[in-house]
Formats: structure tokens, sequence, C-alpha cells
């Protein structure tokens, strides 16, 4: 999802709306280009869903009850029109859905400028683990930089100014590195939307998150760093995209969760 004044991803929420059938891409291995992912690669992954099936944003289950994701996704939402998809790899196939009973939006959230973009999704009945379906490990540390960060999620696999958006039924991934923030906020220029609680990841132009991944995981050493928050207009630049830090906001989350 972006929000264009901002450069975020709440606007092209409204672009992936515009095309609510989901079909297979025609483009093959595209987050913008990313690799299809296998059944049980990524069995933390979790489509954000309006009922009865329309993908808006990506997440991640944390527990048998719980949903990591972004403010800017659930922002205003009612439990009843969220339900979580779990299990599969395909959009269209395989996977199993929850409702919600609660959506827990950061308080200190702001949409003018993106800060604190996280939320806490409770389902009604608690998630079944099995080989394709399992929680992730919250990131313990606050990571510097690092090599190798994999981000994951079912968003357009065109860049926005390439037509209408083109959204794959196979989970897309791709490799990506984490920046410092000086790297960061010499890139984006001193962006004043450059907080500390987030991380800024790089990957070759030509590939990165869009439309459809916000929410979706950050994952290094086997524990979910990042949200996706807000990602280069037009996607797939040479800029960095930004996700929240999940590691600022492990107290807040623990205290939603107990």
């Amino acid at each position: 999802m972006i929000r264009v004044t901002l450069v975020t991803l709440a606007l092209c929420l409204g672009l992936v709306f515009a095309s609510p059938t989901v079909r297979d891409s025609p483009k093959g291995n595209r987050i913008v280009g990313g690799y299809n992912a296998v059944e049980g690669q990524f069995p933390y992954q979790v489509s954000m869903r309006r009922p009865p099936s329309f993908h808006f944003c990506g997440g991640s289950i944390l527990n048998t009850r719980w949903v990591l994701s972004a403010a800017h996704c659930t922002i205003g939402m009612e439990p009843s029109a969220l339900n979580v998809y779990v299990g599969s790899v395909r959009l269209e196939s395989g996977g199993v859905y929850h409702r919600t009973m609660r959506i827990v939006n950061h308080p200190l959230y702001d949409p003018a400028t993106i800060e604190n973009d996280i939320s806490l999704a409770q389902t009604v009945a608690p998630i079944v683990f099995n080989e394709y379906t399992q929680p992730i490990p919250l990131g313990s540390s606050y990571v510097l930089s690092g090599t190798g960060a994999t981000i994951s999620g079912w968003g357009r696999s065109n860049t926005m100014d390439d037509g209408p958006a083109d959204v794959p039924d196979n989970l897309q991934f791709l490799t990506v590195d984490i920046l410092t923030m000086e790297e960061c906020r010499e890139e984006r220029n001193g962006s004043n939307n450059i907080f500390d609680s987030v991380m800024c990841v790089s990957s070759p132009e030509g590939q990165g998150a869009c439309s459809g991944d916000s929410g979706g995981p950050l994952v290094y050493d086997g524990m979910v760093h990042g949200i996706a928050s807000f990602v280069r207009v037009p996607c797939a630049t040479a800029v960095s995209d930004v996700y929240e830090r999940v590691y600022s906001h492990l107290s807040w989350i623990a205290s939603v969760m107990i």
C-alpha cells in the first residue's frame, strides 16, 4: 500500500483494489524481480485478506493467536473486515482462513510520518501448526547492518509505472541487504521519516518490494526483524525500501500479547 504524497505503501493498496481477481503472473518469478517460493519455505507468512478472499497486505505468525503486520494496513479496520490466510504459498489454494477478533495498532502510529508502523491481529480460533504453518521468533537484537536478509510477499510483480498491477498467485521472495542508518539517511537525503525505529534494505535495481507487500516480513538470522512499511516509487529502483524495526517495539508487542 502506498501513500504517494509520503512515498509509502498505503496508496499502492488502492492500485491492487482496482484488480481484485488474483491471477497467475505471466512474468513468473517476481516480488518485483523475486523468485517463486515452494510449499513450506516460509511457513510464517500470512496473507491479510478482506472477506471473502481479497489480499491487501502481508504479515507474520507470532504464535497460535497473534499475527504481526503494519499499522498502515490495519488502521481504521474492524476485526470483522479482516481474515488471515496461512499455510500456503498460493493465494488461491491450499491455505487456511482465520477470522480475527482484535486488531491493535501501535498507539503512537502517525499516518503523516508513518512512524511506529506496526500492528497486531488476534485470531478467533488458534492457528494449528504443521510443516506448512509455523511461528517465527521476534528479532532479539538491534541489527546495525547485514547481508542475506529475506523479504517475501504477494505484492505486484511489476513496477508502479509499468501498467496495471500484475499480482502473482505464487508467494515471491528476494534476498536483500540491511543498510546502516547513516547509509539510509544519506541515500534518502535526510528524509524526515527515517527514524531510529526503522531499517532500510537495499537490492539491485529492478528488484524490491511493491504494492501488496506491506506488512510482510523481513527475516534475518531466522527471526523477523522488519515489517514492510514504505517503498521507493516507482518500485524496484536503486533507492532503499523502509521496514519498521521489530526490535524497537518488543516491549509494546509483549504488552499486547499477554
